[in-house]
């Protein structure tokens, strides 16, 4: 069974926001970052250009848990066209305004509250690198959930050594994901179960997505789930076992 280390931190904001694509008149929101969101949140910790992320963190391996309630709220927001600067300008200076034109837009979403997550991060190039900016508490930009006026906190867990494996009833603190066929889960009566399908994977250069996955999770945070004959990461944490998957590069 090889070994590897894993860098664990959590992050947490008062609000969050991961836009599903395909929502048109409400935006909403996926419960938790996908991949191609976690990549941003690190490349700002450790000042990735947005343009090299995809070719930076391709070989990173990456792991999310989530540890608060997921609770939402609805939210309207009001967008400014980039032309009312302009008219701005000229209605004080005293200029006529050709025409009248609309620049305002509505939009209505919905937020994550109080978001708060468990990251794990595995890149044998840039792991050294974000240890030492963890437990510093230092960022080359701003991190945030999804938008930047919903600027993140952090705080670093530890580096810990992890054996991959496969179990035949395990339970794993992380969202699970999956393509196709769901994982056997082992239903117990008091936890509550949600999964997300079409999940964002990574994107290129370009901006275009390569990959999608699902994810089954539990929304309630704090919550293990419970699988059959899964193979997963274990590693150890005040002498408690975690056990914790991959998302899907």
């Amino acid at each position: 069974m090889p070994s590897d280390k894993v860098v664990v931190f959590d992050i947490w904001s008062s609000y969050g926001y991961f836009r599903r694509p395909y929502t048109t008149t409400t935006s909403l929101t996926f419960n938790f970052p996908p991949r191609s969101a976690v990549e941003g949140i690190i490349g700002a910790i450790l000042g990735l250009p947005s343009r090299d992320l995809s070719s930076k963190l391709a070989e990173s391996k990456i792991g999310i848990g989530i540890l608060n309630v997921v609770h939402k709220i609805p939210f309207s927001t009001m967008h400014t066209h980039s032309d009312f600067w302009r008219e701005m300008r000229a209605y004080l200076d005293a200029k006529p305004i050709t025409k009248k034109k609309t620049y305002h837009t509505r939009i209505n979403m919905e937020l994550l509250v109080d978001p708060k997550y468990r990251i794990y991060f595995d890149d044998p190039t840039l792991s050294n690198e974000l240890t030492s900016m963890l437990k510093n508490h230092h960022t080359v930009f701003t991190p945030y959930l999804g938008t930047s006026s919903m600027i993140a906190n952090f705080n670093y867990v530890g580096s810990f050594d992890y054996v991959q494996q496969k179990k035949n009833v395990v339970e794993i603190s992380s969202v699970v994901p999956y393509s196709g066929r769901m994982p056997n889960i082992l239903i117990e009566k008091d936890k509550i179960y949600a999964v997300e399908q079409n999940m964002p994977g990574r994107l290129n250069e370009e901006r275009e997505l390569m990959s999608s996955y699902s994810a089954i999770y539990g929304p309630n945070g704090q919550a293990t789930i419970k699988v059959r004959d899964m193979e997963v990461n274990t590693f150890h944490y005040d002498g408690v076992e975690h056990n914790f998957v991959f998302l899907p590069a």
